[in-house]
Parts: structure tokens; C-alpha cells; sequence
């Protein structure tokens, strides 16, 4: 009978440690290809593409780049299909290939070649993230000038196709007769194709997206057109802005953008968080943005509860009105009683019939022996003539009202380093990128 529930026990520890949510997208291995680098004179840093939204902490996800001969014509392109080919036969699942330019013209060939072999990742341990795809489906350079087919939309693996609008490359015009918009899409290879992904925000971009078979395509929508783009270079900004929109107007109408299988813009962080990266829809971004904030919260509180701290839980104890006006009482109890000693002295001088006068010296001495050498020390000499506990409550008396104007200023100094601390730490809070070329 025990070894029955021993063995259900078992069972039901290995059905529970077998279970994961298919609604859980685990980080990937990112396997980075990049572009065609022209015998070393361009340079793709797949880590800043899309601001670093595929390699970057935030998404979780591991990132090694696949070595190909990228800046030689010709033979770059066999060259990388056979460096991705072994890069995905050693790395481990769930595996995902973010190819730029030439290197999604690679990860295409790899996928019509060996996707359907035996020995090729199954379609739940690898995807596809192709960016600026010269042969994109939907206005890729090549299927356009029918030069090479496009990528297939319906392949076995999961595949996100990101292209920029007017990317000469990526966003060709449907109809080639416009030549405006022709002349625009080759300015657009310039400053969208080589200048243009780092910049970009998947999220939080404009875009549209749609869903071909196994492919979701996204367009990132540009607001300015790039054939202006050589004015904005030399500070004609507002002759650009003055052109760009009856322009924009004739370039437009040479595109086709109604694509079939569009997606609601309330649904895009769902449909993209297929596909992880640094995004409030993936578990990876999510757990550092509920993450992040408590720090930021702690941190906070931490410099704020200091200063509060100083100001209320210990705070320094300012004199009260009444102790103030009982201070001020004492002290002028304290002068009083040095006026009645000056009253004293002057009736001892008066009855020693002493004649004062503005020349004479006077010659009566005062309760300590001491003699006055003239009128104006009149006032030192009747003060020399005070008791000495008359002096030592006088002494008191200030050193208390000194006491008390320097708790003051204590008080007044330390409250207002509370307010600059907690100040400094709500500055510090509010601070904050984003990644260039």
C-alpha cells in the first residue's frame, strides 16, 4: 500500500514540474546575423537594433553573434547559411535567429533549405525576427524587381518581419511609376536602411501589424519622408517641414496599404510578445518593470524617510512661545536687577556726600574697593558694583536666551537640510534612454 502512494506521489511531483503555461514565453538564446558590411565600411551593432529591444537586460534574453563573412560580395550570403547552420546546431532551445538586411536574406535561405529536415530545430524551440528584410513579402526590394522570391509567410516557424516605412530596401513603392515616391525609397536606403532601426521603439513606435499565415508583420511608420532628409542636414528644418506633407501626399498614394489580417492597435503588445523582448507584454520585462519601480520606491523612501526621519521621528525641539517669552522675561529681570544695583550705588554715592561733576573724578568707592576715574566709566563701575549672584543670574540668564536662539537656528538649519535632502531625493527619482547609432 505504500509503495502505491509513493508512486502517485512521484507521479504527481514529475506532472507538476512537467507543466508550464503556454501562455509563458521564456527568454531565448538570440542568435544576432547582421547586414552586408560592404568589406568593412559599414557597421551593424545587432545589440542597438531597436534600441537594444532583443539583446538588452531587460528582455532576458542571451545574445552571441554568428560570424559570416559579411563584408564579402558574392560569398557573404553562402558563407553566413553555413555559419547559422552550425550556431544552431550547438545552441540550446528556445533559440531565436534576429536577422538584419543580408543577414534575414540568410536566415530566409536557412528556413527553405533546412527547416524541414530532420535534424533542424522543431517550431516550438526556434523563431525568426527579421529586420529591413530585402525580401519581405510586402515591398522587399527582390520580390519587387522579381529578382529573388520573398520570404515565405507560411513556413513552419514563427517569423516577426519589422520593416521601417520608406526603407528603400524593405518598403518599396507598389507603384514604380510614381517616381517621386521611387526617388524617395532611394533616400530611404541611406537614411532609414543604414541610419534608421537603432532609434526605433517596437512598442511604443507607430506602426501597423498583420498576420500572414505563421508571419506577423510590423511597419514602423515614419512621419517625415527621407527625401528631405539632406535639408535637415544643414538646418533647413523649416523649409523640410514646409515641403514634407504635400509630398508625403503624392509619395503615399503610391503605396497599397491595405493589408488583409490587420491587428487592432489595442492587441499589438499581445501579438508581439510572442516574440520576447524588452516589452510591458513579455514575462521577462514585465518582472523588471515590477521590479524596477519598488527599487525606485525604496530608494526613494530611503532618502526621504532619512531626511523625515531628522524632521519628524527625532525632530529637534524648537523653544516654545512661552519659553521664548519666558527667556525674554528673565532677561529683563536680570537687566532690572542690574538698574537697581546702578540705583544702590548711587544713593552709597549720594550719601557720602560726594559732589559729581562732568570734570571731577570720582572718588567714592564702590562695593568691591574699585575707584572710578571718570564720568563716562560711570556705567562699568556701577556694573562691577553688582552682587556677584546678580552676575551669575545675569551670565545664566544669556547663556539660556543664547541657548535658545541657537536651538533656532539648529532647528531652522536642520529643517531646511530635511527639505533640501527630501528634495534632492525626489529630483533623483524623476530622472531618465535612448540607444543611437
Amino acid at each position: 500500500m505504500r509503495g502505491l502512494f509513493a508512486v502517485a506521489a512521484a507521479s504527481s511531483i514529475a506532472a507538476s514540474s512537467a507543466f508550464v503555461s503556454p501562455n509563458v514565453n521564456l527568454a531565448a538564446n538570440v542568435l544576432t546575423v547582421t547586414g552586408y558590411t560592404s568589406l568593412g565600411s559599414l557597421e551593424w551593432d545587432m545589440a542597438d537594433m531597436l534600441q537594444g529591444g532583443f539583446c538588452s537586460q531587460a528582455s532576458g534574453n542571451t545574445c552571441d553573434e554568428v560570424e559570416y563573412l559579411s563584408g564579402v560580395p558574392n560569398i557573404g550570403e553562402s558563407s553566413g547559411l553555413w555559419a547559422l547552420r552550425a550556431a544552431l546546431a550547438t545552441t540550446a532551445p528556445p533559440t531565436m535567429v534576429v536577422g538584419f538586411s543580408q543577414g534575414a536574406m540568410i536566415a530566409t535561405e536557412w528556413m527553405l533549405e533546412y527547416g524541414e529536415t530532420a535534424w533542424a530545430p522543431t517550431p516550438a524551440d526556434l523563431s525568426f525576427v527579421l529586420m529591413a528584410n530585402p525580401q519581405r513579402k510586402y515591398g522587399g526590394v527582390r520580390p519587387v524587381y522579381d529578382i529573388e522570391d520573398p520570404t515565405p509567410s507560411d513556413n513552419a516557424y514563427r517569423v516577426l518581419d519589422i520593416a521601417m516605412e520608406y526603407d528603400g530596401a524593405a518598403d518599396v513603392p507598389d507603384n514604380l511609376f510614381n517616381l517621386l515616391a521611387v526617388a524617395n525609397a532611394i533616400a530611404g536606403f541611406q537614411h532609414i536602411h543604414i541610419d534608421g532601426y537603432d532609434d526605433v521603439d517596437l512598442d511604443s513606435s507607430e506602426k501597423l501589424v498583420w498576420i500572414d499565415g505563421n508571419t506577423t508583420y510590423v511597419l514602423i511608420r515614419s512621419q517625415n519622408i527621407p527625401l528631405l532628409q539632406p535639408l535637415r542636414n544643414i538646418g533647413l528644418d523649416a523649409l523640410a517641414d514646409a515641403l514634407n506633407d504635400p509630398l508625403k501626399r503624392i509619395i503615399d498614394s503610391a503605396y497599397d496599404r491595405d493589408y488583409v489580417g490587420l491587428v487592432d492597435e489595442d492587441l499589438h503588445d499581445d501579438v508581439l510578445a510572442e516574440f520576447p523582448h524588452a516589452s510591458s507584454a513579455t514575462p521577462a520585462a514585465t518582472a523588471a518593470r515590477s521590479v524596477a519601480p519598488q527599487t525606485l520606491d525604496v530608494a526613494d523612501a530611503a532618502a526621504g524617510d532619512g531626511a523625515g526621519t531628522t524632521a519628524e521621528s527625532a525632530p529637534v525641539e524648537e523653544p516654545a512661545g512661552d519659553e521664548i517669552d519666558a527667556g525674554e522675561s528673565e532677561s529683563d529681570s536680570a537687566v532690572g536687577d542690574v538698574d537697581g544695583g546702578e540705583g544702590e550705588s548711587a544713593e552709597q554715592d549720594a550719601e557720602s556726600n560726594v559732589d559729581l561733576e562732568d570734570e571731577d573724578v570720582d572718588s567714592s568707592p564702590t562695593a568691591d574697593g574699585a575707584v572710578d576715574e571718570s564720568k563716562d566709566d560711570d556705567d562699568v563701575a556701577l556694573s562691577e558694583a553688582e552682587p556677584d549672584t546678580e552676575d551669575d543670574n545675569k551670565d545664566s540668564t544669556a547663556g539660556t536666551s543664547a541657548s535658545a536662539s541657537e536651538g533656532d537656528t539648529s532647528a531652522s538649519g536642520d529643517a531646511a537640510a530635511s527639505r533640501d535632502d527630501s528634495g534632492s531625493a525626489d529630483d533623483s527619482g524623476s530622472g531618465g534612454d535612448s540607444a543611437g547609432e
